[in-house]
């Protein structure tokens, strides 16, 4: 079997379709001979720890970093010297896109998406909020939560879309796609 091509997969601070992406992460590490990296935003390990699934994380993949500063861990740099093929960010709250889509680097994950957008390496988002309106979560110990996703929040995925080095990912079910497309390209 040849050796698992790795992926840098950032996190960040949404509760929603946490515990769906940690299931694919887990799933797509296996079934794809993957080797995931995971890049936690500050507010992911906040989320996880509420949720309870940091341990599980830490536990299912080899190397789970958090962020120190926009520029620490150097995730830039392994994205700019090819250590990974790409970068993908899902969850991604409306925080992280709205920093994104407006050229704002200030965080791990948005600084290295405007890196690696830099040196052509494809950045894959899966933002949460991506249709106006109310939508139902689920917190911790499975009460729904209702939530109203703001105009902005759509506009700033639309722009996203529109940018070069950029795919939005519509449903969390495309993750898969690209995961597969890269594995097996």
């Amino acid at each position: 079997m040849s050796s698992p091509k790795r992926i840098a997969w950032g996190i960040t601070g949404s509760g929603d379709y946490m515990g769906e992406v940690l299931s694919l992460m887990k799933a797509y590490a296996r079934t794809y001979n993957l080797e995931i990296h995971v890049y936690l935003s500050a507010q992911a390990e906040v989320v996880l720890r509420f949720y309870t699934y940091l341990d599980e994380l830490k536990a299912s993949f080899p190397k789970v970093i958090l962020e120190k500063g926009p520029n620490n861990p150097f995730l830039t740099g392994k994205l700019q010297l090819g250590t990974y093929g790409l970068f993908l960010i899902a969850p991604a709250t409306a925080n992280t896109v709205a920093k994104i889509a407006h050229g704002i680097a200030d965080s791990l994950i948005s600084n290295s998406a405007a890196q690696a957008m830099k040196v052509d390496v494809p950045v894959y988002i899966f933002p949460v909020d991506q249709r106006e309106g109310e939508i139902i979560t689920k917190l911790p110990g499975g009460r729904d939560l209702t939530l109203r996703v703001r105009k902005v929040d759509v506009e700033n995925v639309e722009k996203l879309r529109r940018m070069r080095g950029i795919t939005v990912l519509s449903q969390i079910e495309e993750i898969e796609d690209v995961v597969k497309r890269y594995a097996h390209p």
